[in-house]
């Protein structure tokens, strides 16, 4: 349930023109509302990974205390990190709490909890930074955003290709992208229609018939390919 509206603080830039991408899930929390009431415009969109996106090289994962700790006792918490850190140049990762919530709210030893940060720091390289609350975690993404954006670089990548991919690794990274598509949808896409081109020029009834496609999945891939581009018209492919 959204918590209740936030009075508006006293806006640190007003007219600042920051702008934050912030995962769409991110709407429960109240950092978004935040961020806005310090000026920034924040645009929500399905990330591939991480939850803000302040640059095209800097991206933020957010997490509670409690959350940290689960994820960090399920596994997620890694693999949510190595996909960070591979698809942008600079990842960081904030926690809301302080070391002490985090001894304090788990069974788990203190020094495996402390062990885990340094690894995150030194082994995968991800900088990790605490904040008092989501106000706390809003006024770092603020900052960061002030110090990394400039009116020439307003523009910032959502989805950024790894590296070194051979071209079979392209065509799917760019089939992932269509709406509810994942890698084994991508490859059944590929491997069904031969080429990114045909993919493309798919008629719907031809997407129909892939398997555990469905009519809702193919209306709204023809939806995204045929629709006309414009910036600043707010619409999504539901």
């Amino acid at each position: 349930m959204r918590q209740k509206k936030i009075k508006k603080q006293k806006i640190l830039d007003n007219g600042s023109g920051l702008l934050v991408y912030a995962d769409h899930r991110e709407s429960t929390c109240n950092v978004i509302d935040f961020l806005e009431s310090m000026g920034c415009t924040v645009k929500k969109a399905q990330l591939e990974t991480g939850d803000y996106v302040i640059s095209g090289k800097v991206a933020v994962e957010r997490k509670t205390a409690s959350d940290f700790l689960s994820s960090l006792m399920d596994g997620r918490l890694f693999s949510q990190l190595i996909n960070l850190s591979e698809a942008y140049e600079q990842p960081l990762l904030l926690i809301e709490g302080t070391p002490n919530e985090l001894f304090a709210l788990s069974n788990i030893h203190k020094h495996a909890i402390i062990g885990a940060l340094t690894s995150i720091a030194l082994n995968y390289r991800v900088p990790v930074l605490f904040t008092e609350n989501e106000r706390g975690t809003a006024e770092f993404i603020y900052v960061i955003a002030k110090r990394l954006q400039s009116e020439k670089e307003r523009d910032i990548a959502l989805r950024k290709g790894k590296p070194g991919l051979t071209l079979a690794e392209q065509q799917r990274y760019v089939a992932e992208s269509l709406p509810l598509v994942g890698p084994k949808t991508a490859k059944r896409l590929l491997e069904h229609f031969g080429s990114l081109h045909s993919l493309f020029n798919a008629e719907l009834h031809e997407l129909k018939k892939l398997e555990k496609m469905g009519p809702k999945k193919a209306k709204k891939i023809r939806k995204l390919i045929y629709a006309k581009y414009s910036p600043k018209k707010k619409e999504n492919c539901s």
